[in-house]
């Protein structure tokens, strides 16, 4: 079985911010610009625990929202 994010997205948010998840390979990424968290998907279960989650730079959030088909 493989995580399905169409089928999980309208109730799946940031744990931290309440905003919209979007996938980025093997990880969801938060898509607000403050926040710019990256949470795992680990044996296809998203790991949403803000403590474990990575903090990533500006350039590759945006990165990720570009490749999520976001523009900011």
């Amino acid at each position: 079985m493989t995580f399905n994010f169409e089928k999980s997205k309208s109730y799946l948010v940031c744990p931290k911010c309440h905003s919209d998840l979007v996938p980025d390979g093997d990880s969801l990424v938060c898509t607000n610009p403050e926040v710019r968290l990256r949470y795992p998907i680990l044996e296809d279960i998203p790991r949403l625990l803000v403590e474990e989650a990575e903090v990533l730079t500006p350039e590759a959030w945006t990165a990720a929202m570009q490749r999520a088909g976001r523009s900011q």
